[in-house]
């Protein structure tokens, strides 16, 4: 029994032929599972860059910026589906691919594989929006996007990921050389260098935005974004993104080192990263190259970098190296910003400094720092030669990008189709071009006007626009921080004060060129011309009235003149505190309760009748003057 056992089990050929059957098949699937995986992974990078974008941005654009970032991994979905990953992949030459357009004929084996570089396609083309925001009109960024991720981006990943690529290839030297070439792990070059070159020439084409650059002395004013939370969260999400982008570009799991590589790039990964935070951070403090401050988006504007620096070398470096790769990366960061300023480019996001400054620099890194063939590592012949065809192949990735993108954001300028008109600019894009605040005024409403007018009704007092206790000195209102709007920055250095005033479309509140006659803190003082067009950047500026109303704030002569019939005087009371403001009410329900508390001072009737009434808390009797067709009543 034991022997017939024995025999059956040695003698038998059939099971060993199954198991390496069985074993090939696990291998092949879990590569696919790893693409498919780290390919969703690097889709959600589309919300880190997203919300960063979003954050980085006036909140009168948030949608626009928003609806950017959500079309470009739709768009790319077309254009690299019908000819992108043909041109990238296909069977070709050394110039380019010419099979499976629309993947007709793509092998099953190979459809994780082209999902896996659509989610690298997406990535390069988003990183063009940030640079852009603000300021671009909708349909030629869609237009642009079409060509970056069908065109321009696919046949670099052809030249240098492509087994048969040109730059891949390089040149056989003979010899003890052998063959050297181009070598980009996971896309310092390939894709941050082209993403960040498009977005070079993508912003100096479209030019800076309004206010930007002072146009007397050439300085720049810093337009602050509106949310430091979000583009703080996209940050987050983007380490995380880095990582997978980074350690999938092993592309298997199943041969033999697949995992120590694997664990050597997201290593490599965090220890750049953070240096190049650290870095960045405390050469931020310096005041002779920053503020002073700890800055939260230096430093994560400087993580950023050094994991873009990482990826054409992760694979290959060690730790130490990638330790002195953060520590240049933090520092290049400032030196390409400073850059761009000096050439009076506007990216309102830094991505030519994240993604041109980190993705150059980690070119280079790989040719000096490679732990098999770096200059500073093995300083032989061959290793001159590698770090030479490194320098080449970022030359020609730039050349290559710029040129397109140049020749086709060009035309769209030519055409005066690229950039939104002025009004629209200062308005902000995200009602006149989409239709959906980001932030709508409505939102912010929380009963407010139901609660003053009980207020109102049972003791008589008065209202402002400001905060009761605000007390607005010009102390209080000296800019403490970077402005948030270029065009009150401006006024503020005149003035040495500055205060919002707010423009809304269609029902809610709409501004003009407001001049406030006079702020009481027991003195009074002016506060001149603002020009803030835009839409409601900061609710808590909001008169409290103002959610619910509709109303116009007429135009007050900051004189006190009273000889122009689009003017009038707003005399405050005696020891008033915080500054009153006319205003319009076309509700005839508020304007009923309002006006019958016992509480106005004067209001003004249509079609130029003059109308007086005794304010029943001083007994002084306020007159009022006509200046539009509206009932404007004072508080």
């Amino acid at each position: 029994m034991g022997d017939d056992t024995n025999e059956t089990i040695y003698n038998t050929t059939v099971v060993p032929e199954n198991l390496v059957k069985s074993v090939s098949v696990l291998e092949h699937n879990m590569d696919q599972f790893l693409l498919i995986i780290m390919g969703l992974c690097l889709l959600f990078m589309q919300s880190g860059f997203a919300l960063l974008e979003a954050g980085s941005v006036r909140s009168k654009n948030v949608t626009n910026i928003l609806i950017k970032n959500v079309c470009d991994s739709f768009i790319c979905g077309v254009s690299y589906w019908l000819f992108g990953y043909a041109l990238a992949y296909g069977d070709g030459n050394q110039f380019i691919g010419q099979t499976y357009f629309a993947i007709t004929g793509l092998p099953d084996s190979r459809y994780g594989f082209f999902f896996f570089q659509f989610a690298f396609t997406a990535t390069a083309a988003t990183i063009v929006s940030g640079a852009m925001a603000e300021r671009c009109e909708f349909m030629p960024y869609f237009i642009f996007s079409f060509i970056m991720t069908g065109f321009i981006y696919p046949l670099v990943t052809h030249w240098t990921w492509w087994p048969n690529g040109f730059l891949i290839q390089g040149m056989d030297y003979g010899g003890d050389i052998g063959r050297v070439g181009y070598r980009d792990f996971s896309g310092s070059g390939v894709v941050h260098t082209v993403g960040g070159t498009a977005a070079l020439v993508g912003a100096a084409i479209l030019g800076p935005r309004i206010g930007r650059f002072d146009p007397e002395t050439g300085a720049a004013v810093f337009i602050r974004g509106h949310s430091i939370p979000l583009s703080t969260l996209g940050g987050f999400i983007l380490f995380f993104g880095f990582l997978t982008f980074n350690g999938a570009s092993q592309m298997s799991l199943s041969k033999e080192g697949d995992g120590e590589a694997i664990s050597l790039a997201i290593v490599n990964t965090m220890i750049t990263a953070t240096f190049a935070s650290f870095t960045a951070t405390f050469v931020y403090r310096v005041p002779r190259f920053g503020s002073g401050a700890w800055c939260i988006t230096v430093a994560s504007n400087g993580a950023i970098t050094g994991m873009i620096s990482s990826c054409a070398g992760c694979n290959v470096l060690y730790p130490w190296g990638s330790c002195a790769l953060g520590i240049t990366a933090g520092i290049l960061y400032h030196v390409w910003c400073w850059f761009v300023r000096i050439i009076r480019v506007d990216d309102p996001v830094d991505a030519v400094a994240m993604n041109l400054g980190g993705g150059t620099l980690g070119v280079i890194a790989v040719g000096l720092l490679d732990r098999y063939k770096g200059v500073l590592i093995k300083w032989n012949r061959h290793s001159g030669l590698f770090l030479g065809w490194q320098l080449a192949g970022m030359v020609v990735i730039i050349c290559w990008t710029a040129f397109w993108s140049a020749i086709s954001i060009g035309i769209m300028r030519w055409m005066k189709i690229l950039r939104v008109p002025e009004d629209i600019e200062l308005k902000g894009l995200d009602i006149p071009r989409h239709k959906e605040p980001g932030y709508p005024v409505e939102s912010y409403g929380h009963g407010h006007v139901e609660k003053i007018i009980q207020i109102l009704e049972s003791t008589p007092m008065e209202v402002f626009q400001g905060y009761t206790n605000m007390g607005m000195t010009v102390q209080e209102l000296n800019d403490k921080g970077p402005y948030e709007h270029p065009e009150i920055a401006a006024e503020s250095r005149r003035n040495s004060m500055a205060i919002y005033t707010a423009e809304s479309r269609r029902n809610s509140i709409a501004m003009h060129d407001v001049h406030i006659g006079s702020v009481l803190r027991k003195t009074s003082m002016s506060i001149h011309e603002l020009h803030e067009k835009g839409s409601h950047e900061h609710p808590e500026w909001r008169p409290p009235l103002s959610h619910q109303m509709n109303h116009t704030i007429t135009e007050v002569n900051e004189n006190g003149a009273d000889n122009n019939s689009n003017f009038t005087m707003i005399h405050p009371r005696q020891g008033s505190i915080g500054y009153e403001l006319g205003v319009s009410i076309e509700n005839p329900e508020i304007k009923e309760k309002v006006t019958n508390n016992g509480h106005v001072l004067y209001q003004m009737g249509e079609n130029d009748l003059h109308a007086f009434q005794k304010d029943k808390t001083t007994s002084n009797q306020a007159a009022s003057v006509t200046v539009s067709p509206y009932t404007i009543t004072k508080f």
